[in-house]
């Protein structure tokens, strides 16, 4: 349902008529009605008759659409729950049962750009579950696309970019992220750090901690990220391989990282179980796979990430700033099947599913997650 508070008409039509430099006499006269008539449209008290519109519309040289100054908007709090609700029925529904709620949504919110990019992030979160995963991710694309072209909000225009990245990665076409993002690595050069200096300088030192402390953060979960793909890409140099995962592994008991981000600690499991499990040292893989399921039964749910003694401002700003309020992207129930069958279907673990070893982890944490599996 279309809602009053989503016009503009009286702030588009006293802009217009101030462009035009024409008095509130001229355009009663022209439509037909009187001046005190023009005065209540633009002081919001009432609306023009429908039958009028296109003439005012002609008058202006615009479309109607644009003369009611239609663009309807929701508040970042109606932004979660809209996609908390519609994550939810992933769980409940088929993927074009909740497609067509989304659909609806977007007809009617297109121009609230924070709203089509969370759109956006939930079709790639669900294309799993989607009967056609290329219009899908295609989708995705448009409405990337959309963000891109039409917000002039450099922080959703940069994330817009990223996950069109990540979606011509499922569409087979790497060479497109390069031509979006550059060929080499880019230069990073410290603004944060500058910022920071800034608010110091301003006496805001409560705020130049915060910056310094979330861009710490941040850092410390792209070194780990970095670090993972290192050593996937270093499956024949051992020593740089072995070295890797030690510093990771003391990294990670530091900065206490299985609290901090738990998913950036599972991957890092994950991936070096595959890795030995390829190299042929089973019990490393095991070792790891073990590390995996511990992690993934000390989860609380609902997921919310939160800081800790040493990063102590990280709540707050998780949920002033995050899109979903430091709240997982997908439902509980879509997340706890992931964990599971993550490491039953993978094609790197078959050597090792005759082993009593891997059949117990695989069993223990289904049983505690509740997830139905068969192995």
């Amino acid at each position: 349902m279309i809602e009053m508070e989503h016009f503009r008409f009286s702030t588009m039509l006293a802009n217009r008529r101030k462009e035009r430099k024409v008095t509130q006499e001229q355009i009663a006269e022209y439509i037909g009605v009187s001046r005190a008539a023009v005065s209540k449209w633009e002081k919001g008290q009432s609306y023009p008759d429908i039958t009028l519109l296109p003439k005012l519309a002609t008058y202006f040289n615009v479309s109607i659409d644009k003369l009611l100054g239609y663009k309807p908007q929701m508040t970042k709090e109606q932004i979660i729950q809209n996609y908390s609700q519609l994550a939810q029925q992933f769980s409940e529904k088929t993927f074009e049962q909740v497609e067509k709620e989304i659909e609806a949504l977007l007809s009617e919110y297109y121009s609230c750009f924070p709203f089509v990019l969370k759109m956006a992030q939930l079709y790639l979160n669900y294309v799993p579950k989607s009967t056609d995963q290329h219009f899908t991710l295609e989708r995705i694309l448009q409405l990337c696309s959309r963000v891109k072209n039409l917000s002039e909000d450099f922080s959703l225009i940069n994330e817009a970019t990223i996950l069109e990245g990540l979606v011509y990665l499922q569409l087979g076409r790497p060479e497109e992220v390069l031509t979006l993002l550059g060929k080499d690595v880019q230069i990073q050069f410290g603004t944060n750090h500058l910022i920071s200096k800034a608010h110091t300088m301003l006496g805001n030192s409560e705020k130049a901690k915060e910056i310094i402390q979330i861009s710490y953060y941040q850092n410390l979960m792209q070194l780990l990220s970095n670090a993972t793909e290192a050593f996937m890409l270093e499956l024949k140099n051992t020593d740089y391989f072995d070295e890797t995962i030690y510093k990771m592994k003391e990294l990670i008991r530091l900065f206490d990282v299985e609290y901090l981000n738990f998913n950036a600690v599972l991957i890092f499991y994950y991936n070096a179980a595959t890795v030995y499990t390829m190299k042929g040292q089973f019990d490393q893989a095991l070792e790891m796979l073990q590390n995996y399921a511990k992690l993934c039964k000390r989860i609380r749910f609902p997921i919310k990430l939160k800081g800790n003694p040493y990063f102590y401002l990280l709540s707050q700003w998780f949920e002033n700033t995050l899109p979903l309020g430091g709240e997982a992207p997908r439902d509980e129930h879509s997340i706890k099947i992931d964990l599971v069958h993550t490491i039953v279907q993978n094609p790197a673990f078959d050597s090792l599913k005759t082993q009593e070893n891997f059949k117990k982890i695989v069993r223990s944490l289904a049983d505690y997650l509740k997830v139905e599996v068969n192995i």
